[in-house]
């Protein structure tokens, strides 16, 4: 496996909640993830949301939810204004507002990737979901008394109105993905504990190697080796935190030598695998 051209398309999110209000025009991303939970509001605009292999185009009330695992990205059309509004969440955060009867984390973590990302709401749950956000961000915002648990209980209030939405109000979309991309992603997700090459995924999809490599940085803004190494990552991520150790780790991530994993894992996440592994469990201790 190669090492990183760029390794940070990751979005590190420092804080337990992150509320935005985005407009603007001449929008221009690359496919990311985070550490942490995504809610996006769609409002208005021109746009196209890819996530893993799937992409919709979004109308006025279109509200998807994205675990840390997922990449995503939209793409705006053309020059219209476009706005949205995106709500991060910390794991810790989501779990310890999570209850045995209420399980926030089921909505986000149960899907299998890309799947079942986007619900439609109509617009008077819209508003009300907007006035929540907007009371949210006073909270966040203010230092007065009481502020801190105001914003558990509206985030507790938002996460409620949206998961008990979600079954009514999920959306059946047409996947505008060009196929040949949205194959490749699956054929990685599928392969993902194997040493993964261009060659074989060529081979298996029947196409040239380098028009897939071409035809996935296209639609997504990275390149497909540094997809499939990132991807990689995120699922050691995953091993660790269940407890594997860092050699079953890196074999069972489909890499073939170990001091290029430590190497790698380090230069994707800024530390090692066991000092990964050791605050992640313990973090997951205190959560509960």
């Amino acid at each position: 496996m190669d090492t990183f051209d760029h390794p940070h398309y990751y979005e590190e999110i420092q804080d337990d909640i992150l509320l935005a209000f985005r407009s603007g025009t001449h929008y221009h991303n690359t496919y990311h993830k985070h550490n942490g939970y995504e809610i996006y509001i769609f409002l208005c605009g021109n746009v196209n949301l890819h996530i893993e292999h799937s992409s919709v185009h979004l109308k006025r009330g279109n509200i998807a939810i994205i675990n840390p695992t997922e990449y995503h990205l939209a793409v705006s059309l053309d020059d219209s204004l476009y706005e949205r509004i995106t709500l991060n969440v910390s794991p810790a955060l989501l779990r310890s507002l999570s209850t045995h009867v209420t399980n926030f984390n089921r909505f986000f973590d149960t899907r299998q990737c890309g799947v079942n990302n986007v619900i439609f709401l109509p617009e008077d749950t819209l508003n009300e979901l907007i006035t929540l956000l907007q009371n949210l961000n006073d909270a966040i915002h203010s230092h007065q008394f009481g502020s801190d648990v105001l914003q558990r209980a509206y985030l507790a209030q938002i996460l409620y109105t949206i998961c008990n939405n979600y079954i009514v109000y999920k959306e059946i979309s047409v996947n505008i993905m060009p196929s040949l991309v949205s194959n490749t992603i699956q054929y990685v997700e599928q392969h993902i504990t194997e040493n993964i090459s261009l060659s074989e995924i060529g081979k298996a999809l029947n196409f040239n190697q380098n028009y897939i490599s071409r035809l996935f940085k296209q639609n997504t803004g990275i390149s497909l080796k540094q997809y499939i190494l990132e991807k990689k990552i995120t699922y050691a991520q995953s091993l660790l935190s269940q407890g594997y150790s860092v050699t079953d780790t890196c074999y069972k991530s489909g890499f073939v030598d170990y001091s290029n994993f430590i190497r790698t894992f380090k230069q994707y996440t800024g530390e090692t695998p066991g000092a990964f592994k050791k605050h992640t469990l313990k973090e997951r201790l205190l959560s509960f």
